[in-house]
């Protein structure tokens, strides 16, 4: 018999019971993991199409601007931005001192190229202009942006390769941590066994998504002291340059 409970809604009905605490932190722990994996991996997929593209943009120039702007931004909801709605999983931790130095680059990118508008640093030069011509003087602007930078999708792709496995590791351990939770009150089972999760419903948008979710490879088993808990793969649901 296949069955399949909402532990986050489980930890939602429970905000209240001042017994659940632990339980609801490591549930919002655990999909915190998850969430941001599934931010990396998206990252991932921005950074491998800025390579494909990285000897001829072409007229893809506003593409590779878009792909990096993501890619920058998604990567520094993941491993820098302080979230309310997700805890900390700390992805700095995975890098090396220098690692750490290239990651303040990215960051820089965003707060003062990207997301903020800043001095630019050499991704753009706005000059206003007056004008002289023989018909008539003229107030008038001009502006050169850069696309992408390959040296940029360089650095994002090696923080990603450590970044990655790193934040894997972390959801393992915390869905350990929901499995001792689990173990050291099993009235919680009572409560849960009421809460099943619609699957049908979660992927009614999704072709294939309900195949996918228990599909043979859907999930990755991790053998813990009581049971076995099952962590779902998150790429199964539903991630011109500077010369």
């Amino acid at each position: 018999m296949q069955r399949v409970f909402d532990l986050t809604a489980a930890a939602a009905v429970l905000t209240a019971n001042p017994k659940a605490q632990s339980f609801i932190k490591a549930v919002r722990k655990f999909q915190s993991a998850i969430s941001v994996s599934t931010d990396l991996a998206d990252v991932k997929k921005s950074v491998e199409e800025l390579q494909k593209m990285r000897e001829d943009v072409g007229g893809s120039g506003h593409i590779a601007r878009a792909l990096l702007t993501h890619a920058v931004v998604v990567y520094c909801r993941a491993s820098h931005t302080k979230a309310v709605e997700r805890y900390d999983v700390g992805v700095i931790g995975a890098y090396s001192p220098e690692q750490r130095e290239a990651h303040k680059i990215i960051v820089s990118l965003r707060d003062k190229v990207l997301a903020h508008f800043g001095s630019g640093g050499g991704w753009h030069d706005e000059r206003v202009l007056y004008l002289q011509q023989y018909h008539g003087d003229a107030i008038t602007a001009v502006h050169h942006r850069v696309n992408s930078d390959s040296m940029m999708s360089d650095i994002l792709e090696n923080l990603l390769e450590a970044a990655i496995p790193y934040v894997k590791e972390k959801e393992v351990d915390r869905a350990k941590e929901i499995d001792d939770e689990l173990t050291k009150a099993p009235e919680l089972f009572k409560l849960i066994d009421r809460i099943p999760f619609d699957v049908k419903d979660f992927y009614k948008d999704v072709p294939g998504g309900i195949e996918n979710f228990w599909g043979a490879n859907g999930f990755v088993a991790e053998r813990t002291v009581r049971s076995t808990t099952k962590i779902q793969d998150p790429s199964r649901a539903e991630p011109k340059r500077r010369r």
